[in-house]
């Protein structure tokens, strides 16, 4: 008896976030959802996200100082390792993997993955990329040189020291960047915390470009010679690779050739100059989005990667103006927020990267980065409903119309599970339906799934609340995939109610 009040108590408090209901003839409820949309709810999803540079061009740019903060930060996906082969290869053969592991042991239990750019070549102050000998940095490590590996010593001017560019496509240096990144793939590749790798084994900071490096743009054969370096060692991550890599210094023929082989071998790309000072005077009119054409129809196969110009060189020259950065930039008339936003869209990014500290970005910009965690990647709404208010056991069909928000598609399929409570919660039970047809839901276009819900035999009749909720398994152990609906009206185990069934 105590035990049915308390769930007709737990209806009437639920009462509020249940689907406004409405019966139909032959007994089908049709319910509507979007009365209780919340866009505004931080939605922590998987394969989506925020990332943050914890390595970047040595071992002391963009460190994690208040935990507390960066466990906070809406969206974080994960940790962007972005570091010289010289620190993880200081000897021909002998592997220092302590400075990855470290980052790995701490982070990943806490649900965090882990994205890696291996470079090749960087700049900075005398040691921060790596190796230094004779007051000339090396990013790749100074015995690749010693082998015979060609290449010439860009010198030192203003706060860069001088380094060590080798031609990324002599044959000892790939020799040596083939046998590095066997035993790098040994080691991590196919692991599930691994986001992806990107290409960095050529240009400036791994970018692809050479244009602090006063060299001739990569040819169209080193460009394919370094990607097949990546694509004969790593079987089971997603390859990345900057867009620079595919167009800097090229005509259109040779963008064209290097674009095909990197999409048609698997790669993603993504982009590393959103409001860079120089593109926000050039290309303002595709939001410092220099190639969009690379991006569409790119985005329905496989994620994209935004990343925006360092914070701090984004702020100087006034390109980032205010809280959350919309203050308007007078020499464009736009904000900075709304450049990076409609970057974003034309991009699909389903990775964004703001460069720069944790705690002084999210204080600075808490509500843009809220934002921007929802609508990057994709971004689930339930519209409405259609279901039997009498089910049987065996096969019932259930209606879903789902919106997708986001600014692109899932590249995971996740499941759909419906419980189906019983008031005294003995009977309850669950009907878990592999495909919930997500991978289709494209950005702003609603679609209706049919779902076959069976009912097993052995189910007592009685009457039952039925839920649903969204999970991926991919990984074994599922995980739930929040929809943007108020907190309210999702129970502790991340259900939304449906409405009221009777099984007889």
């Amino acid at each position: 008896m105590i035990k049915a009040i308390l769930y007709a108590c737990v209806l009437l408090a639920g009462a509020h976030c249940a689907a406004a209901e409405n019966a139909e003839a032959l007994g089908v409820k049709n319910v509507s959802f979007k009365e209780n949309w919340d866009s505004r709810r931080v939605l922590k999803n998987p394969g989506k996200g925020w990332y943050h540079h914890i390595l970047d061009n040595g071992v002391d740019n963009y460190k994690i100082f208040d935990e507390a903060v960066f466990e906070s930060f809406p969206g974080m996906d994960h940790l962007y390792i972005r570091i010289a082969w010289s620190y993880l290869e200081p000897e021909e053969g002998k592997f220092d993997w302590s400075l990855i592991d470290g980052i790995v042991e701490k982070y990943v239990p806490k649900g965090y993955k882990i994205a890696f750019r291996i470079t090749g070549k960087a700049t900075g102050i005398l040691s921060g990329p790596g190796q230094h000998v004779d007051g000339v940095n090396y990013a790749t490590p100074y015995w690749v040189r010693e082998a015979g590996a060609k290449g010439t010593v860009v010198e030192a001017y203003n706060w860069l020291a001088a380094s060590w560019a080798p031609e990324y496509g002599d044959p000892v240096y790939l020799e040596k960047l083939d046998n590095f990144h066997r035993a790098f793939a040994e080691r991590y590749d196919g692991k599930e915390w691994v986001a992806y790798v990107d290409v960095g084994s050529i240009g400036d900071w791994g970018e692809g470009h050479t244009g602090f490096s006063k060299q001739a743009p990569p040819s169209v054969e080193t460009v394919k010679a370094n990607i097949d370096v990546y694509l004969k060692n790593y079987k089971h991550t997603q390859i990345v690779a900057s867009d620079d890599m595919i167009y800097f210094g090229k005509p259109e023929a040779d963008v064209r050739e290097l674009y095909e082989y990197a999409v048609d071998r698997g790669l993603t790309l993504r982009d590393d100059s959103i409001l860079v000072a120089s593109y926000v005077k050039d290309y303002i009119k595709t939001w410092t989005v220099s190639h969009p054409q690379f991006y569409d129809p790119l985005y329905l196969k496989k994620p994209i990667v935004l990343e925006m110009e360092h914070y701090g060189s984004v702020r100087e020259p006034g390109n980032w103006i205010g809280k959350n950065g919309e203050g308007a930039i007078p020499e464009v008339g736009r904000s900075g927020a709304d450049i990076m936003r409609k970057a974003l869209e034309t991009m699909h990014a389903t990775y964004i990267g703001y460069h720069g500290p944790a705690e002084e970005w999210l204080a600075e910009n808490p509500d843009f980065a809220a934002e921007l965690a929802n609508r990057c990647g994709y971004w689930y709404f339930p519209v409405s409903a259609r279901f039997p208010a009498q089910m049987k056991r065996g096969a019932n069909g259930v209606g879903i119309e789902w919106l997708n928000r986001g600014v692109a598609p899932a590249y995971q399929k996740y499941a759909v599970i419906f419980r189906f409570e019983s008031s005294d919660g003995k009977n309850s039970f669950d009907v878990k339906i592999d495909d919930s047809g997500n991978a289709r839901w494209l950005p702003d276009a609603p679609v209706m799934e049919k779902y076959a819900v069976n009912i097993p035999e052995t189910t007592k009749s009685g009457d039952y609340v039925l839920k649903f909720k969204l999970a991926d398994f991919s990984a074994g152990k599922g995980r739930d995939v929040q929809i943007a609906l108020k907190s309210e009206c999702v129970d502790a185990d991340g259900f939304a109610e449906l409405g009221r069934v009777r099984l007889d």
